[in-house]
């Protein structure tokens, strides 16, 4: 079995034969129904808190029935039809199908585990669900105003390209940790010279001495300031 590379850019090298460019449609329509049940907008777009430790423990593996999205049919019809949508016109019923089916896997909140490298349980079991509802999103004509190559929308290629969209994330998350940390490095030792410098104002002068000094006799005389 072939190695698998460790690094970002060298995975992402190794299955972009496998899929469209990132700027194609298909990619821009997968990471814009990602970030949608992600929360994410113009306005905000900081990645969500990871899952704590608690909720990764108690998430549940999608079964074979739960992989069929003919079962979201039922689940559709109970929804009302919104016409509200994101930038694409995406409906956003379909945030509500997924973000249901999340919580019934007690995912309550849809997210990924960022500050973990490479794939977890949790990240997978995340994507199945995201490239279960966008299936069948583009089954029900969801995505008209991204012009899509059927050849390229199959569970493994969408599956594939959010995969690859979390790697640049989590790649982008651990290198705005690092400069947090370091940030808050560089404060606390600002804050140390700062208290250096309070110190040099309370006593100025580099040949202040203490208010006793021994004499040549061993004698401690009081010494007057001036």
């Amino acid at each position: 079995m072939p190695k698998v590379p460790k690094s970002t850019r060298t995975l992402n090298k190794l299955v972009s034969s496998h899929i469209p460019p990132s700027q194609d449609s298909l990619c821009i329509c997968i990471r814009d129904f990602t970030k949608m049940i992600l929360g994410l907008t113009k306005n905000n777009n900081n990645l969500p808190l990871p899952p704590s430790s608690d909720e990764v423990d108690t998430a549940t593996p999608l079964n074979i029935t739960d992989v069929d999205i003919d079962s979201l049919v039922v689940e559709e019809r109970n929804i009302a039809t919104e016409e509200a949508s994101n930038t694409k016109r995406i409906l956003h019923k379909y945030k509500s199908l997924c973000l249901s089916e999340m919580a019934q896997h007690n995912i309550q909140h849809p997210t990924f585990q960022w500050d973990i490298k490479g794939q977890t349980s949790w990240d997978g079991l995340v994507i199945d669900i995201l490239v279960k509802h966008w299936l069948y999103a583009k089954n029900k004509e969801s995505f008209q105003e991204y012009p899509l190559k059927s050849g390229f929308c199959t569970k493994t290629i969408v599956s594939v390209i959010v995969e690859q969209w979390l790697r640049g994330q989590k790649a982008s998350y651990g290198k705005d940790k690092n400069n947090n940390q370091n940030l808050s490095r560089i404060k606390k030792k600002a804050k140390k010279l700062l208290g250096c410098e309070t110190a040099s104002q309370i006593i100025p002068h580099m040949n202040c001495i203490s208010d006793t000094e021994e004499d040549e006799d061993g004698n401690l005389p009081c010494i007057e300031s001036n």
